[in-house]
């Protein structure tokens, strides 16, 4: 089996069954999207489906709650009723608290939750940045299609029954609440984690709350993959791609090394500011 078969989860393919806040989807026509336009808004995540009037009611109250961005306190109740509904596929953890003592909660979604298998184990990671928040509902969002979808839909059960898939909707919950890219502390989470050209990071005792739980989480789970969704730009990091100058970085290095591929002739050789 391709053990990165689960990089075919592309986001659009689990909004027309999803309910953002963990609800019960009983009434939701399981005909799904017609076309797929969702109009101009990601808030629209019912549009274009043919229902009955009883499953418009039900669907109004649904894009009502999908309105606003989930508050820390919705998060968490999101994931531990999403996990009270697919318990056998599902369990909640924390791996730690942030500055302000917000648990910084993952949903691990697979066959087997919490037992050790010779599978692949994958992470998402949402809100890095405080003030990025669409990845934290984009992954209630997938762990909702999961959950709704396993033993009905092919590529839900593929995933689940195959890969160990931990879900951090909110590494900065701190940041979020305060509506801005550092965590409590104001401290870009993003470089504050070891960094192979600049040792200042290399303290132990200097790290943020935040980042330490991450570092003792990738100790404790020796993970094969992982993707942290950020926002407000479209585009795509790979790992070791810094430089020692940070102005620069020769990406034709790494590409020559995939040169066939369509992504290789497309990429410009930037450094990013994610």
């Amino acid at each position: 089996m391709n053990l990165f078969f689960f990089f075919s989860l592309l986001f659009s393919s689990f909004f027309n069954l999803s309910v953002a806040r963990g609800g019960s989807p009983s009434s939701i026509n399981a005909s799904g999207v017609v076309n797929g336009s969702f109009a101009a808004s990601g808030r629209h995540l019912f549009a274009d489906m043919k229902v009955s009037l009883a499953e418009q009611l039900q669907l109004k109250r649904l894009e009502e709650l999908a309105k606003d961005y989930m508050s820390n306190s919705d998060l968490e109740n999101a994931l531990m009723s999403l996990n009270s509904r697919c318990s056998g596929i599902s369990r909640v953890y924390s791996i730690g608290k942030s500055v302000h003592g917000v648990p910084l909660w993952v949903m691990e979604i697979s066959d087997k939750p919490g037992k050790e298998e010779a599978e692949p184990a994958f992470k998402y990671i949402g809100n890095v940045h405080g003030d990025e928040p669409v990845g934290r509902e984009l992954l209630i969002l997938l762990a909702n299609w999961l959950c709704d979808n396993y033993m009905k839909d092919p590529l839900a059960t593929l995933i689940v029954d195959n890969v160990h898939l931990h879900i951090l909707p909110s590494m900065n919950p701190d940041g979020f609440s305060l509506r801005r890219r550092g965590n409590a502390n104001n401290i870009d989470l993003n470089r504050d984690f070891p960094d192979q050209f600049f040792h200042m990071n290399d303290d132990p005792g200097a790290h943020q709350p935040e980042t330490k739980a991450i570092m003792r989480w990738l100790e404790e789970i020796r993970f094969t993959a992982s993707a942290s969704l950020h926002g407000g730009a479209l585009v795509a990091n790979y790992p070791w791609d810094g430089t020692e100058n940070k102005k620069n970085i020769i990406m034709a290095v790494q590409m020559m090394k995939h040169s066939n591929t369509w992504l290789a002739s497309t990429v410009v050789p930037i450094i990013t500011c994610l």
